[in-house]
């Protein structure tokens, strides 16, 4: 009897075969569930988009990066990779081989002019950063000065004298 429920499952199993074998893998439910078809054909179609600027990523990476974006829930992002996909697969095998190589180069010019951008923004953050810096510095030297100033004043007070008519008298405080 002990035999025969350790076997039995086992050979459903080889008969029935995996559950879901058909079923493609979901890395996370929702509507529409992002599953393992839909990272592999968006890796692919970011692969063809970066090209050697893709291998910097890497398919986990951006696998993982697709679950953050689905599980965040946000729905204009989702439409945006659903229809980046749907191009992909309906659109994309239609291109001849001049057409796709000509959006390659394409892409590849708007790649580096999104890369220039991103340096002269940084730079120019950086810039920013550094003259508030400056401003900063300015103004604590003006404080430090104005108190250096008040330290330096005498700390008292000339009292007024009614027989001469006269701040004459020297009173500390």
């Amino acid at each position: 009897m002990r035999m025969l429920r350790s076997v039995v499952p086992a050979v459903v199993l080889v008969i029935a075969g995996p559950a879901g074998a058909g079923d493609p893998k979901v890395l996370v439910p929702g509507d529409p569930p992002l599953t393992q078809d839909m990272a592999d054909d968006y890796a692919r179609l970011a692969e063809f988009r970066l090209g050697p600027a893709f291998d910097r990523i890497g398919r986990d990476r951006l696998t993982q990066l697709l679950v953050n974006d689905w599980k965040a829930g946000d729905n204009a992002r989702r439409r945006a990779i659903l229809a980046d996909l749907t191009w992909w697969r309906d659109e994309f095998p239609k291109l001849a081989r001049a057409d796709r190589e000509r959006l390659a180069a394409r892409q590849a010019a708007q790649t580096a002019d999104a890369i220039r951008l991103f340096q002269l923004q940084q730079w120019n953050d950086a810039r920013q950063q550094q003259i508030g810096a400056l401003s900063n510095l300015q103004a604590r030297h003006h404080e430090l000065m104005m108190q250096i100033i008040a330290n330096m004043r005498p700390s008292g007070r000339y009292v007024y004298n009614p027989s001469s008519g006269k701040y004459d008298r020297w009173v500390s405080d």
